[in-house]
């Protein structure tokens, strides 16, 4: 009995554990549960009816990830409005499920 309720008290405590690392809004969409990350890169490609964007990125250190070309999705579809194929951008990322989502993006100045 003592082992079932030991078992029991450690299932209850590792799934409350796990709540705070996503936080729902109530229109159904994840916020970003960890730090954000800055990024710099050239955009190669938009699409935005799907909200995405194709970036060749220098290292991001807070990452490990070295320099590399990826498809990111971005958090509002709105903030491509001013992005332009060729240009030179600033980001930041935020991790969202398994993945990583641009929350900012803005050409360098």
């Amino acid at each position: 009995m003592y082992r079932s309720i030991t078992v029991t008290a450690l299932a209850a405590v590792l799934a409350f554990a796990a709540i705070p690392a996503y936080a729902e809004v109530t229109d159904g969409t994840q916020k970003a549960a960890s730090q954000a990350h800055q990024g710099q890169g050239i955009v190669n490609k938009i699409d935005l009816d799907a909200g995405k964007v194709n970036i060749t990125h220098e290292a991001i250190k807070s990452l490990k990830w070295p320099k590399m070309t990826m498809d990111f999705n971005v958090e509002d579809k709105s903030a491509l409005a001013g992005v332009k194929s060729g240009m030179k951008v600033d980001f930041e990322l935020a991790k969202f499920g398994s993945g990583y989502r641009i929350t900012r993006i803005a050409p360098v100045k």
